[in-house]
């Protein structure tokens, strides 16, 4: 790994130990078991094997293993690893590199990186792993931010608030303007957050470390390349899509 690549990864590591991404409960968990419904249907996954890449605390893991997955959760950070051991002990649970996973080839029937790539130091190597470590025929359900998305330019427009201010620069904001923040923000992912986790998720979407924007076209390229087939994908209104992959059998 390149010196430059170490450091972002160090950097990475170190701003989401601090700042671990939000905890939303039930309500987080039941968004996802409706949103991955689609792409990961009940009878797809019951008994199915999957890997969760950048697990967190594991919320998105709980919403498929309640629908019978047996779920492995990776994360980069002992914050998340250690949570999501204390949160879901019935999880398995590993703490690594989503570009370097710990598993043989196939080991999976399937697996998803939910928001998690685009922070990375290599996207596309990211991808690779998991279609590594996913076996033939199975499906791999990927989130990654959009290019040209509203999201998109507040990310590059907030540059230099995060060059000047850290994310605990929230604190000082009066309550209307938390409110109202607060308000935006459960249309968006259907939670009210408290001061707490309104700091996480701020931490995440605005001063994290490193976010990277990608169109369709560039995506289905990188599935080309490491023998995958795009089968669909969903827009999320403002910032992002769901990309479906199906790992091609070996020819």
């Amino acid at each position: 790994m390149k010196l430059e690549e170490t450091h972002l990864r160090t950097i990475t590591r170190a701003h989401y130990e601090r700042y671990p991404f939000i905890e939303g409960g039930a309500l987080r968990i039941a968004l996802w078991r409706s949103r991955l419904a689609e792409f990961l249907p009940d009878g797809l996954i019951r008994g199915a094997r999957v890997l969760d890449v950048g697990a967190s605390v594991g919320e998105v893991a709980r919403s498929l293993a309640d629908r019978g997955a047996e779920v492995t959760c990776v994360d980069l950070t002992t914050a998340a690893t250690r949570r999501c051991r204390e949160l879901n002990p019935a999880l398995g649970v590993v703490q690594a590199d989503a570009l370097t996973l710990p598993f043989r080839d196939a080991s999976f029937d399937h697996s998803i990186a939910i928001g998690v790539l685009h922070h990375t130091t290599d996207c596309a190597k990211g991808l690779r792993e998991m279609a590594r470590v996913t076996s033939p025929g199975g499906s791999l359900v990927v989130l990654l931010y959009s290019k040209g998305t509203p999201y998109h330019a507040m990310y590059a427009l907030t540059a230099p608030i995060r060059a000047r201010w850290t994310v605990d620069a929230l604190e000082a904001l009066p309550r209307w303007a938390k409110n109202a923040l607060r308000s935006i923000l459960k249309v968006q992912i259907g939670l009210r957050l408290d001061d707490r986790m309104l700091r996480r998720l701020a931490a995440d979407q605005v001063w994290t470390p490193r976010a990277t924007f990608h169109t369709t076209r560039e995506v289905a390229r990188w599935g080309r390349e490491c023998g995958l087939r795009l089968v669909k994908r969903k827009r999320i209104p403002f910032y992002s899509k769901i990309f479906v992959f199906e790992r091609e059998a070996a020819g």
